[in-house]
């Protein structure tokens, strides 16, 4: 961080645009530090509570459009949130959440206000998938509840989670969306081939989402298994259902990720389903 810093453009009476002393557009926020100013006039290190770069344009423009439609008290509450996820964390968070997760919440409260309700279908499968950003985000919403005198609902905490891990990871709030939807279609798969219902808190619920996420994640990964044909033989005749419904697994799973794994590479999945299927 440098001394000092020039300002560019002035958004509001606590954000500003400046360069630094190398030219480098950040973004400044501090409790009065645009009030009276002008393009070209200096601040001080002491003044800033807060500085970031949106080296993206078009990040760094969206953000200057979403700061002429949120109350600069609003703003004030994201940017300390930002400042408690990292601490809780202990973990970067990218740039962007400054425009994503801000965003995202001044929508929810509008949508809250406009009596919209805010559902979310894939809560458990989030808290199971994330589950420190879950806990993190719980007490977000809590605090954005206390601040602003609102009533996010429960669903929120697991958009906010996924926002939190796209900050994260660096990766797209699409993507990770799909994961949670991913998992629950699989669950279902299992859930039909074996016409039963899993009780979406229990513990069985819980470990066969893990396991899900770890076959995901091998999907993604390309990590092949070596498997022996007599086995393969032995689980088609045996473990007929079983095989049955692991098949429908590999094909979704495949059609996402565009791999070519066979049951007979997987061959826990059909011993993990055929275990699942004795004690469902």
């Amino acid at each position: 961080m440098f001394d000092q810093y020039i300002i560019m453009k002035i958004l509001n009476n606590n954000v500003v645009i400046a360069n630094d002393q190398t030219g480098e557009e950040v973004i400044l926020i501090g409790k009065g530090i645009g009030f009276g100013q002008s393009k070209g006039a200096l601040i001080n290190q002491a003044e800033i509570d807060k500085l970031f770069i949106l080296g993206n344009p078009l990040e760094q423009e969206q953000y200057k459009q979403l700061l002429t439609l949120v109350d600069e008290s609003f703003i004030s509450l994201m940017e300390d949130i930002v400042v408690y996820i990292v601490e809780e964390s202990g973990k970067a968070l990218h740039e962007r959440i400054h425009i994503a997760l801000t965003d995202h919440l001044q929508f929810a409260i509008k949508r809250l206000e406009q009596g919209i309700d805010i559902t979310n279908p894939f809560l458990t499968e989030t808290a199971l998938m994330f589950p420190a950003e879950y806990e993190i985000a719980s007490k977000v919403v809590d605090r954005v509840n206390d601040s602003l005198g609102v009533k996010l609902p429960e669903s929120e905490i697991g958009f906010v989670a996924l926002h939190i891990y796209s900050a994260q990871s660096n990766r797209s709030i699409a993507e990770l969306d799909e994961h949670p939807q991913l998992v629950l279609e699989l669950v279902e798969m299992i859930e039909s081939g074996f016409q039963c219902s899993i009780e979406r808190n229990s513990v069985t619920y819980m470990r066969l989402v893990t396991f899900l996420c770890d076959v995901i994640n091998r999907f993604k990964e390309n990590q092949a298994v070596s498997y022996s044909e007599q086995l393969a033989n032995l689980l088609k005749v045996e473990f007929h259902l079983c095989y049955t419904v692991t098949a429908q697994i590999v094909e979704r799973l495949n059609q996402t990720f565009l791999r070519y794994f066979t049951v007979e590479q997987l061959p826990d999945v059909v011993f993990y389903i055929r275990r699942f299927s004795k004690h469902p």
